[in-house]
């Protein structure tokens, strides 16, 4: 079962940044969220939760894929590792697994979810292609507090630009799945308002090994098999994406698994299933 939506082993946050000692300091690395972000104060926050607010300059390299540094390496080359090889983490060959777990849930609500990840198989929904570096970026920082094969966890952000800025609402905490705030969402209703594209909503579904009924990751026994990381909307992903369209004027909806992501228009929220 999913929630409503919003990595690897973590690694130090300096070495991304910090030179070793002895050597020239480097150039920054491409669409680095160097910047301090203000934290959002949300009522009753859940364990881990953090919402984060980003000011940034707009600039191509956040659009651009994602760099292949080490640590991005490191997590895919885990990844092959426990799916048996690079065809495991196809992007296709996790939709078909995902798909076939849903479709023999027959008679169950679940078995809807089937709908989603066959409209991707069969091409009428989502621009699949790798991670981008913003996508990359807001993936790590989750990454960062929470090991994402260890200890998966979601994380949700409103991306927006204009006037040459960027403005990321980043949420994250110890948990798959979480809640949408409206201290969040208040706040990007009013940027829109201030003339700033509602460009997508992103939030990534991780990988989930090792399941058991009953766990931290919703697991039933129809659903230890599914390990994640497929990138088709669930059934309440596109009711929340269709609910922001209506209030804000959402553009798009982007998933990632850290390595690959699909972006969804706004018209593809009609294309996919959402609970009626």
């Amino acid at each position: 079962m999913r929630v409503i939506p919003w990595l690897l082993g973590a690694v130090l946050f300096t070495a991304c940044h910090a030179p070793r000692a002895g050597t020239a300091p480097s150039e920054p690395p491409a669409c680095a969220l160097d910047a301090q972000p203000e934290v959002i104060v949300v009522e009753d926050p859940k364990p881990g939760e953090l919402n984060e607010f980003f000011d940034l300059p707009d600039s191509p390299a956040w659009w651009a894929p994602a760099p292949i540094d080490a640590e991005r390496e490191q997590y895919r080359v885990a990844l092959v590792a426990r799916l048996g090889g690079e065809q495991g983490l196809q992007q296709r060959a996790l939709l078909q697994r995902q798909n076939a777990v849903h479709a023999a849930m027959v008679g169950k609500p679940m078995q809807r979810e089937a709908e989603n990840t066959g409209r991707v198989l069969d091409g009428s929904a989502g621009q699949p292609g790798p991670a981008n570096c913003l996508e990359w970026r807001l993936f790590q920082r989750q990454a960062h507090r929470y090991p994402m094969i260890e200890h998966p966890t979601e994380l949700g952000a409103y991306i927006l630009r204009g006037h040459g800025r960027l403005r990321v609402y980043l949420s994250g905490g110890d948990s798959v799945g979480g809640r949408l705030r409206h201290e969040v969402s208040d706040r990007v209703v009013a940027d829109v308002a201030n003339g700033f594209e509602p460009v997508a909503h992103l939030h990534n579904h991780p990988f989930m090994f090792d399941r058991k009924p009953g766990d931290r990751l919703y697991t039933t026994e129809d659903s230890k098999n599914d390990i994640g990381g497929a990138l088709a909307p669930s059934l309440t992903d596109v009711q929340a994406y269709r609910n922001m369209r209506e209030r804000f004027g959402l553009k798009g909806a982007w998933l990632t698994n850290g390595l690959d992501s699909i972006h969804y228009t706004s018209e593809d929220f009609d294309r996919l299933s959402a609970w009626d």
